[in-house]
């Protein structure tokens, strides 16, 4: 493979990953692969680690690339590219994955996007149920989050296990470079994706690029219409590793949009006052310590 710069978009789930990604693939310099998350460095050595293959509903849907000849020909990279980029969120939560891709590529940047771990779980969690995968309500699935990780269940139902930033983060600083890591809040999204997306283009060293908003895809949750239709396209999508290389990326995604789009109506679901602060507290000591290692203030995921 031609020598381009490595980029992971390593995490956090539910933070804003996914729109970054489609934006960076607008970029004519920008080699993206056959599927968004080869989720291949965080299944490398990782019968320790919590992510690995689960035994959980809809599981099977995530795609393991399990060699390097495998992971290489998920790309096709051209004489225009410059950058070689991986959206694997698990690679944050991932124990194994920072030493991994350090060791693939020391050079590698990495690019981290935290959110409100409290607001991160139930966005988590209502993915789950947009795809047919959950049954039960937040509190429930909060309640039986331990069961099911012991039950072998993937990392998405970690939903405040994956929540804990502090030492995800300082992994990838043992490993790399200050310089080589850029971490933004799911705040900076919200607020300007544009200042984002233009500052990460300036560090990877791309040109300048006038980047079309308007179309910018985003993994948004909601509740699916027919929980059969959503289960059926999630088993499909345990294949799009394979349907990628016959169709292109962009086609089967906005196909998968489409469908979204139809299936899935707005909810107003919502975490209950008691459950929140519960939540909060859970996570208290490690926003303060979070905070402290990225040098950015957190108080807006305090509660008032």
């Amino acid at each position: 493979m031609q020598n381009l710069r490595n980029t992971f978009i390593a995490g956090a789930a539910k933070s804003g990953t996914t729109a970054l990604y489609y934006l960076l693939n607008q970029h004519p310099e920008v080699c993206t692969p056959v599927v968004k998350e080869p989720n291949f460095f965080s299944n490398i050595d990782n019968s320790s680690d919590p992510v690995k293959p689960g035994s959980g509903p809809g599981d099977d849907s995530t795609v393991w690339t399990d060699t390097l000849n495998s992971y290489h020909k998920l790309y096709k990279p051209e004489r225009k590219h410059a950058v070689k980029l991986d959206a694997s969120v698990s690679y944050l939560y991932s124990t194994t994955a920072a030493s991994q891709i350090a060791a693939y590529d020391p050079e590698s940047t990495i690019i981290i996007i935290i959110r409100n771990p409290v607001e991160r779980a139930f966005s988590h969690y209502k993915h789950l149920l947009r795809d047919g995968r959950e049954t039960v309500s937040f509190a429930e699935a909060i309640r039986r989050e331990q069961e099911r990780i012991r039950e072998g269940w993937e990392f998405s139902w970690h939903l405040t296990a994956m929540g804990r930033y502090h030492n995800q983060i300082q992994r990838y600083f043992d490993y790399f470079e200050p310089e080589q890591i850029r971490i933004f809040l799911f705040e900076d999204i919200k607020k300007d994706i544009a200042e984002v997306i233009h500052e990460i283009t300036d560090c990877l060293g791309l040109g300048t690029y006038d980047y079309d908003f308007e179309q910018q895809e985003r993994n948004a949750s909601g509740v699916a219409r027919s929980w059969m239709l959503s289960r059926a396209v999630n088993w499909i999508l345990g294949y799009k590793a394979t349907i990628n290389k016959v169709i292109p990326p962009a086609i089967t995604h906005r196909a998968l949009q489409l469908f979204r789009s139809v299936n899935i109506r707005k909810s107003d679901l919502d975490i209950p006052a008691r459950l929140r602060m519960e939540l909060y507290a859970l996570f208290e000591t490690d926003i303060n310590k979070t905070e402290q290692l990225i040098g950015r203030n957190l108080a807006a995921w305090k509660p008032e």
